[in-house]
């Protein structure tokens, strides 16, 4: 038996399988791979995921880096040109005073008009030689001082702007260095994905091989069974494969699986007692409106799961399908199925009739009610068959009653 969970494959479908599910019949050439092969390909699979995940992050890291060093350049950047700014300033400052200063000190040494900064120089009588003196030691030396500190200014912004275009020029290599690190583990991750898509394809093409070969191996089972039970045992078993074939290798696995999946439920009986179904299941008969809500639902087999689905034209999910089956004979029951569980009155599991519905509970581990199936009485599977849109990647389908997570039965 194929050891493949369906539940998990419903999510593997929808990426893994991607690349062999199309429309184009094909042939799966070989024998069919064992669990253990399988079993190999998933770890590799599982082991390449790790990878790929440990990469995205890495890029992650590089990128934050990267993004670190660009901000670090800009604001050397704006540093040099806030330096560069008072450079300018201060030169053209100096400039001025200077000016000013050899302006005043002129006017007051000839024409003997001292501006007020220099009327101390000029205010007692004295010597031309002696203001000639006062005014080279006072006058030029001013100018000297401040010819220093212009000096000594300059110099400080000129080792400050060294030191700004040495950061500068660091955090421009730090940039590029991230840049070019994150590019190339993005390359590395694209190349792992890649090879993980390959490898997910081949794990598809043995899953979905696997599965057909079972599927037929279970048609011959049920068409050489000694009893209607072991017969009715080994079509659900060929039902749950050609499900797995269909879900993930596509129509061309699909459709060999189906096809050993209806010789199976034919050989089973369309009606058999069901002596032999357990616990759970009732009469198999119902009333009129009943029956016209089952067929309803029949009428819908094939049609996608999509989520939040409630008609033919968007596809079910598991309570859209079961609503609008009972809309269809004029019944109308709540959406969801955590509204339809205390909605519906509750009949016992050995009293089901057609058109009951079976809810489970916590499947997902949510602590909620999360799925509803509905009773359709005699089936592929005998008295225990249910109709249900099963989850993402499946299709509305038969299969056999099962009971992890059942609470109970409802009926609208």
């Amino acid at each position: 038996m194929l050891v493949v969970s369906l539940m998990g494959l419903a999510g593997f479908s929808a990426s893994a399988a991607g690349a062999v599910t199309d429309s184009t019949p094909t042939t799966i050439p070989g024998p069919a791979p064992n669990q253990s092969q399988i079993n190999a390909a998933q770890s590799q699979v599982t082991t390449i995921e790790t990878q790929l995940s440990q990469e995205e992050q890495q890029t992650s890291v590089l990128d934050n880096r990267y993004d670190t060093a660009v901000q670090n350049l800009q604001n050397a950047q704006d540093a040099l040109q806030a330096i560069d700014s008072t450079i300018v300033k201060t030169k053209a400052a100096v400039a001025v005073d200077r000016k000013r200063l050899a302006n005043d000190a002129i006017k007051a040494y000839i024409y003997g008009t001292p501006q007020s900064n220099f009327a101390s120089l000029f205010s007692s009588s004295a010597t031309l030689g002696a203001a000639r003196n006062q005014y080279a030691e006072q006058i030029v030396g001013n100018l000297d001082q401040a010819r220093t500190a212009l000096q000594a200014t300059h110099a400080r912004l000129v080792r400050q702007k060294t030191q700004e275009e040495t950061l500068a020029s660091q955090a421009q290599a730090e940039a590029g260095q991230a840049k070019t690190l994150a590019a190339a583990n993005q390359q590395e991750a694209s190349a792992t994905q890649a090879t993980l898509s390959q490898v997910q394809g081949q794990l598809a093409q043995q899953v979905a091989q696997a599965a057909v070969e079972e599927a037929q191996q279970e048609a011959v089972a049920a068409a050489q069974a000694a009893t209607s039970a072991e017969a009715q045992r080994a079509a659900a078993a060929s039902q749950a494969a050609a499900t797995v074939a269909q879900t993930v290798g596509g129509n061309a696995s699909g459709a060999a699986a189906t096809t050993a999946a209806n010789q199976a439920a034919s050989s089973s009986g369309a009606s058999p007692t069901g002596s032999d179904s357990g616990p759970v299941g009732g009469t198999g008969a119902g009333t009129a409106a009943q029956m016209a809500v089952v067929t309803a639902a029949e009428s819908q087999l094939g049609v996608p799961y999509v989520f939040g689905g409630a008609s033919p034209a968007e596809g079910f999910d598991c309570s859209g399908l079961v609503q609008w089956a009972w809309d269809q004979a004029g019944v109308s029951i709540p959406r969801t199925t955590e509204t339809q569980w205390p909605y519906l009155t509750h009949v016992a599991l050995s009293a089901l009739e057609p058109g009951d519905l079976l809810f489970y509970y916590n499947l997902d581990n949510d602590d909620q009610v999360d799925h509803v199936v509905m009773y359709v009485g005699s089936g592929p599977y005998g008295t225990d068959t249910v109709i249900q849109a099963p989850f993402t990647g499946a299709t509305v389908s038969y299969s056999p009653i099962f009971t992890e997570g059942l609470i109970g039965a409802g009926r609208p």
